[in-house]
């Protein structure tokens, strides 16, 4: 990947769980550049990565944190959140954040909102396909990545994280808590219609 001569680094400090992580990225998940998938703890500010929108961008600002079990046990609906390999058409499985906005491209969005893509909260998709709370059992390093406009991360394994502007902006629709849950609904719905097909006999 581009990298510049110049870096600055971030200092890490506690994190004060009072609310979700928002926008972040846990350490060990895999961001794309135009070399190789970099483990997102590895990249400084400076670097470039890869985005679905708008090519590759250059990270403007990293915030480094360390998410204490003790402060989550204390904040039990602030657990980070385990996405099961398959649940949104990932190819792996992922530890989020409850807040991390997650793109979701499915015929559901098409039909309630009219859009191609949108994107949820995370925690707004808990059971569904197995999306839950996970247990975790250390201490989390968490990373949040800031760019000068609204991007499209591209994550490992076939998953999207939309980061937000400076002022908030969002590269595609998001929508609000009720709208996720409307969302998760029928998309579970379509589910259990394509689980519930019959199997047509065929010629071996």
């Amino acid at each position: 990947m581009f990298f510049k001569s110049s870096r600055k680094t971030s200092k890490v400090e506690p994190l004060v769980l009072t609310t979700a992580p928002s926008a972040g990225i846990f350490a060990g998940t895999k961001v794309a550049t135009r070399h190789r998938w970099a483990p997102v703890e590895e990249l400084k500010v400076g670097d470039k990565v890869l985005t679905a929108e708008g090519g590759e961008q250059e990270i403007t600002r990293l915030e480094v944190a360390e998410l204490s079990v003790a402060s989550v046990k204390a904040a039990a609906g602030q657990w980070p959140l385990l996405v099961p390999e398959g649940a949104i058409g990932n190819e792996q499985a992922l530890l989020v954040s409850p807040d991390t906005r997650l793109v979701i491209e499915n015929e559901a969005t098409g039909i309630l909102f009219g859009e191609a893509c949108v994107t949820v909260r995370a925690e707004n998709l808990i059971g569904y396909r197995g999306i839950a709370r996970a247990r975790v059992k250390g201490d989390l390093t968490h990373i949040t990545i800031r760019f000068n406009e609204a991007q499209t991360l591209v994550i490992e394994g076939g998953i999207f994280f939309d980061l937000p502007a400076p002022n908030g902006l969002h590269r595609f629709t998001p929508l609000n808590d009720r709208q996720s849950r409307l969302l998760a609904r029928n998309m579970g719905e379509t589910d259990r219609k394509e689980r519930a097909r019959p199997v047509a006999a065929g010629w071996i």
